[in-house]
């Protein structure tokens, strides 16, 4: 596979070395790239993976990206469906349907239809009494 097994933590420039040879890998065999093909290249976990993460901040930040133009160029393909779903998942806060909710009020009316609410019953009010 990618390394040797009982390897310590790869340095940066293996990790970013690696990475891009997964990337060739994909493009040559007409794979889409995704963390889980990293993973399986590398011979890591996904925990380790989000090691890295932490500890090669831009690194990672450039595999992301690599995944996520190889994904998003598939939406153009005659069937975008898988793609969609994939972003979605692997990129949840960029790719989300979102659904807004006015939740502000706690469902309580607010002061300015509390105010036309109140005018409108004293009109009525008035209007009653001049009858």
């Amino acid at each position: 596979m990618a390394r040797p097994k009982g390897t310590q933590k790869l340095s940066k420039e293996q990790f970013e070395d690696l990475s891009t040879r997964y990337f060739n890998d994909c493009l040559s065999n007409q794979k889409k790239p995704n963390i889980a093909g990293l993973c399986v290249f590398l011979d890591i976990s996904r925990d380790t993976f989000y090691e890295y993460v932490k500890h090669y901040p831009d690194t990672t930040k450039r595999i992301y990206n690599k995944i996520e133009t190889e994904w998003v160029q598939r939406l153009d393909d005659m069937g975008a469906t898988g793609a969609i779903f994939y972003l979605k998942n692997a990129f949840r806060e960029l790719y989300k349907d979102r659904h807004e909710q006015d939740i502000t009020s706690g469902g309580k009316p607010l002061p300015l239809f509390d105010y036309v609410s109140t005018r409108n019953n004293n009109s009525n009010q008035e209007n009653k009494e001049t009858e």
